[in-house]
């Protein structure tokens, strides 16, 4: 191979890399912890050297008060106010950055061109420093395209049974509605490592009865005290007990983050707010909403 052709080579290779960090977005049933768990993973991330991106796409801003910061804009909030992606943005003190993209979806649907673009370029610059987007998403069955427009789906399971029938029904949602088949499962609350990988197995075997997808074992968060004490202080469990069950499981589980990269989409180079408002859109046009 001459010296021109080997550049060539390496030039294609660069330009195939993502342009963004891997998306992860993290779904569960009311009152699992999916809010707690992108927290302290974020955290992880940071402390681990990373640079966390934190989008938060539900009602309530759960994440910035766990983080300790102070509440921020809305994405919705945008469609009067136009304040630009800073008022929707806090840093903790940590090294987690937060963005509040949340909007109900018949609000998203409506962005003007104008807005949409100007938001999208200043998100896109906070894509690119980041080394990994984490996102609460809310509820698929009423507000499918957060998840469904991340790279990679973090099915969050507790002991209780409604969170079992929840996982199960948001795996057929997305599978069967929007073509998702790669699920990661994450275990949060339980007693031991026994009963975390029981509740994986349940899982897997009714969804492999019934649908066509692939399911993964992630890992689990042991059932700890400290993470109910950490919130009431408005700190993270990894700043104020770093030496608790939970937080350490929360590093642990931080470290290999990356590793839970296997995407099904091909839109590497497309940020994550460009294709949440574009989904937004189709999906309102889908239902009859606009």
């Amino acid at each position: 191979m001459t010296l021109n052709q080997d550049q060539a080579a390496s030039l294609r290779m660069l330009n195939a890399r993502p342009t963004r960090a891997p998306s992860f977005a993290f779904i569960g049933a009311e009152g699992v912890g999916t809010s707690t768990l992108v927290t302290e993973l974020a955290v992880g991330v940071a402390f681990a050297g990373g640079q966390p991106l934190v989008i938060d796409c539900c009602a309530g801003q759960q994440i910035a008060r766990r983080l300790g910061v102070p509440t921020t804009a809305t994405l919705e909030t945008q469609v009067i106010s136009m304040s630009g992606l800073a008022e929707m943005t806090a840093r903790s003190r940590q090294g987690v950055t937060l963005v509040n993209l949340y909007a109900r979806p018949e609000e998203r649907a409506l962005f003007s061109s104008q807005l949409w673009l100007r938001l999208g370029a200043e998100f896109a610059a906070q894509e690119r420093d980041a080394t990994s987007l984490l996102i609460d998403v809310p509820n698929p069955a009423i507000d499918p395209v957060p998840a469904c427009v991340a790279d990679n789906l973090i099915l969050v399971l507790t002991p209780q049974a409604e969170s079992l029938t929840m996982a199960y029904a948001t795996i057929k949602r997305l599978a069967t509605m929007y073509g998702r088949t790669c699920f990661n499962v994450l275990v949060n609350r339980a007693r031991h490592l026994e009963e975390a990988r029981e509740l994986f197995a349940r899982l897997s075997s009714v969804a492999s009865e019934f649908l066509t997808v692939a399911l993964r074992w992630v890992g689990f968060v042991p059932e700890d005290g400290a993470i109910r004490r950490s919130q009431a202080l408005h700190r993270p469990s990894l700043e104020a007990f770093p030496q608790s069950e939970s937080s350490i499981a929360f590093a642990q589980l931080a470290a290999v983050l990356p590793q839970w990269h296997t995407t099904e989409t091909t839109n590497s180079s497309t940020g994550y707010m460009d294709m949440l408002i574009a989904a937004s859109r189709d999906w309102a046009e889908s239902e009859g909403a606009v």
